[in-house]
């Protein structure tokens, strides 16, 4: 398990990195240069390394970039009933997105057929702090890339980021209102695979004068569609913020009122 783990270090530290030596692996990996080289040369004969046109630096190979591009397909194939059904309910823009490379980037979307509306572009990429997709995985994620991410913006902002992020581990969705588009509000929650993790999240957006009436009951319908979406997932634990049963009472309430 020791090799596993230290082969996963060394993939993790390319996050940040096109390419690098192997000098600078050993150094941000913590690792000595001849396990180094060994654990390279093993991934590179696996296909998730490869060496760089210069023939000295290191970069991600095809292969996990083909696990990508096959999880983003099972994702997206997984909720697009889902979001055609909010679509129906809300006539409003709904969004599907992942966090690559520290940003927020969207991987399906269905526009609203109302002349004002909220628009993006599949493909496109958000910052995770002010977005409410990147909010929604963030209260999820791993403990120390919410940390990374905090350090990262100034003590007033993050002090503010940390209370919303509680927030939405409470109530189970969050919220965007104003903070990348004036006039443009977001509702987001997170989709979970089945180890556990926040792998990808669904939005409602619209102009605020729309979304603010509704907020609650597009923040309920979200916990529950994207609960359904994590069971197909894998995943087998409980809706975030609310239990099971109190969120589809809510999204009844709210739908007979």
């Amino acid at each position: 398990m020791e090799a596993v783990d230290r082969a996963l270090d060394l993939l993790e530290v390319f996050r940040d990195s096109e390419d690098l030596s192997l000098n600078e692996l050993c150094k941000r990996a913590g690792q000595n240069k001849s396990r180094t080289f060994r654990l390279l040369h093993t991934l590179a004969r696996r296909g998730y390394v490869e060496r760089a046109a210069d023939g000295q630096r290191f970069k991600l190979g095809l292969k996990l970039f083909e696990h990508a591009t096959h999880f983003r397909r099972d994702v997206k194939q997984i909720a697009q009933p889902f979001m055609r059904q909010l679509h129906r309910q809300f006539n409003e823009t709904i969004n599907l997105a992942v966090i690559h490379n520290g940003e927020v980037l969207y991987i399906d979307l269905l526009e609203s057929s109302r002349t004002f509306r909220m628009s993006a572009m599949i493909g496109s990429r958000m910052p995770v702090a002010s977005t409410s997709l990147g909010k929604a995985m963030m209260s999820y994620g791993p403990e120390n890339e919410r940390e990374s991410l905090l350090r990262q913006l100034p003590s007033p902002q993050a002090r503010r980021l940390r209370q919303e992020l509680e927030t939405v581990r409470q109530r189970g969705y969050a919220l965007d209102r104003e903070e990348n588009e004036p006039g443009v509000a977001c509702v987001g929650a997170p989709i979970f695979d089945g180890r556990g993790g926040a792998v990808a999240a669904m939005s409602v957006s619209g102009p605020v004068a729309r979304m603010v009436k509704q907020e609650k009951q597009i923040g309920a319908t979200l916990v529950e569609i994207c609960g359904e979406i994590s069971r197909y997932m894998g995943f087998v634990g409980g809706l975030p913020g609310r239990s099971s049963n109190e969120a589809k009472a809510f999204v009844r309430a709210s739908g007979s009122a």
